[in-house]
C-alpha cells in the first residue's frame, strides 16, 4: 500500500509539474489577421468548399442544419488549407532542408500536395495500419511514405528520421501556420451563413477547431463553437481537463482521421480561450451519421468526417431548436473495402 500510494503521490507531482510548466510556457499567437493572411496565400491552390442544407438532417437534429463539405477539398480533406499555408510560409533554408511530419493520411496528403507544388521533399511517417489509399495518395502527390508500429509510436521513429536527415518538421496541427491555413474553413462559413449559431468541428489534435473558433468568435463572438472528439482518442478532452497537453497511451476509434495521440501547446491554449464546449461521440452514433450523410446527401465522408454531425444528431452539441448550424464534413478520404464493412 504504501509504495502504491508513493506512486499516486509521484504521478501526481508529475501532473502539477507539467501543469505549472505549461502555464509559463509562451506560446504563438493566431488572431484573425494570420487567418486572413492565409486565406490570400493559399487560395490559387485550393476549393472554395460549399455549404450544403439537408432538409432531412435538419428535422433529425432539430436545427437548421448546414455541412460544410471538406470533403471536397483538394486531397479530399481540410488539411490541404494548413499545409499549403506551413509549406508557402517556408524560409528558403528549410525549402532545401525538405520537409517531415506524422500523419494517419490526410495532413500527409495535404503536405505532399503543398511540397509537389514548390518542388521540396516530403517524407511522412504514418502507421503501419493506415488507410492504403490514404497511403498511395502520399505518394501519387510525390513524398516518401514511411511506417511505424502504431499511431502511439509514430512520432518517435519520425523524429529519429527528421534528426538523422535534417528535415523541417512541420507538425500536423500544432503550428501557428496550420493553424492559421485550417482557419479559413471558419472565414468562409462565416461569409456563407452569417446567421449560424452553432459550428460543431472534428478535432482530432485540434488544429481545425482551434483556427475556426479564431476566425469565427472575431467576426461573430455570440457563435458557439463546439469541438466533437471520439471516444477512442479524446486528446483534447483529457488536455482541458488535467490542464496542459496529454499524451494519449492506446487509440481505438473508427475515425482514424481523429486519432492524434497527443495535443499541443498552441491549439491547447486557443481552445481554452476560444471554444465554448468539447463533446465526446462514440464509434457507433459516428457511423450512424456517417450512413445518414451518404443516404440523405449523398455524399461520401470517413468516419472521422461524420464526428460533428453526429454531435448534432445526438443534440450532444448543444443547439437550440430552430438555430442555424453547421456541421464540418472535414474529409472524405475512406478505403472502399472499409466502407463495404463499415455499411
Amino acid at each position: 500500500m504504501l509504495q502504491q500510494a508513493s506512486g499516486t503521490q509521484g504521478i501526481a507531482a508529475a501532473a502539477r509539474e507539467a501543469r505549472a510548466a505549461y502555464e509559463r510556457m509562451e506560446t504563438p499567437d493566431v488572431t484573425i489577421d494570420d487567418v486572413r493572411a492565409a486565406a490570400a496565400r493559399i487560395a490559387p491552390f485550393i476549393h472554395r468548399t460549399p455549404i450544403f442544407d439537408s432538409a432531412t438532417l435538419s428535422r433529425l437534429t432539430r436545427t437548421r442544419l448546414g455541412l460544410k463539405a471538406e470533403n471536397l477539398q483538394r486531397t479530399g480533406a481540410f488539411k490541404a488549407r494548413g499545409a499549403l499555408n506551413a509549406i508557402l510560409n517556408l524560409t528558403p533554408e528549410q525549402r532545401v532542408r525538405g520537409v517531415i511530419t506524422l500523419s494517419a493520411g490526410n495532413h500527409g496528403q495535404g503536405l505532399a500536395y503543398a511540397a509537389q507544388i514548390i518542388g521540396i521533399r516530403c517524407v511522412v511517417f504514418m502507421p503501419e495500419h493506415a488507410v492504403p489509399t490514404k497511403v498511395a495518395a502520399v505518394r501519387g502527390y510525390g513524398a516518401e511514405a514511411r511506417f511505424a508500429a502504431s499511431m502511439e509510436t509514430v512520432f518517435a521513429a519520425m523524429d529519429e528520421y527528421r534528426a538523422a536527415h535534417g528535415l523541417h518538421y512541420v507538425h500536423p496541427f500544432g503550428d501557428p501556420d496550420i493553424i492559421a491555413g485550417q482557419g479559413t474553413v471558419g472565414l468562409e462559413i462565416l461569409e456563407v451563413s452569417p446567421d449560424v449559431e452553432t459550428i460543431a468541428v472534428c478535432v482530432g489534435g485540434g488544429g481545425l477547431l482551434a483556427g475556426i473558433a479564431v476566425a469565427a468568435k472575431s467576426i461573430k463572438p455570440s457563435v458557439r463553437i463546439v469541438g466533437v472528439e471520439p471516444e477512442g482518442a479524446p486528446v483534447v478532452t483529457r488536455s482541458l481537463v488535467a490542464g496542459y497537453p496529454v499524451t494519449i497511451e492506446k487509440i481505438t476509434t473508427v475515425a482514424d482521421g481523429l486519432a492524434a495521440p497527443f495535443a499541443a501547446a498552441i491549439s491547447q491554449r486557443l481552445i481554452e480561450r476560444h471554444v465554448d464546449d468539447v463533446v465526446i461521440v462514440n464509434d457507433d452514433e459516428i457511423l450512424a451519421a456517417l450512413r445518414l450523410i451518404l443516404e440523405r446527401t449523398k455524399m461520401l465522408v470517413e468516419p472521422a468526417g461524420a464526428a460533428a454531425t453526429a454531435a448534432f444528431l445526438t443534440a450532444k452539441a448543444g443547439a437550440a431548436d430552430g438555430s442555424r448550424a453547421i456541421a464540418t464534413l472535414s474529409g472524405g478520404n475512406i478505403d472502399f473495402d472499409k466502407l463495404k464493412r463499415l455499411l
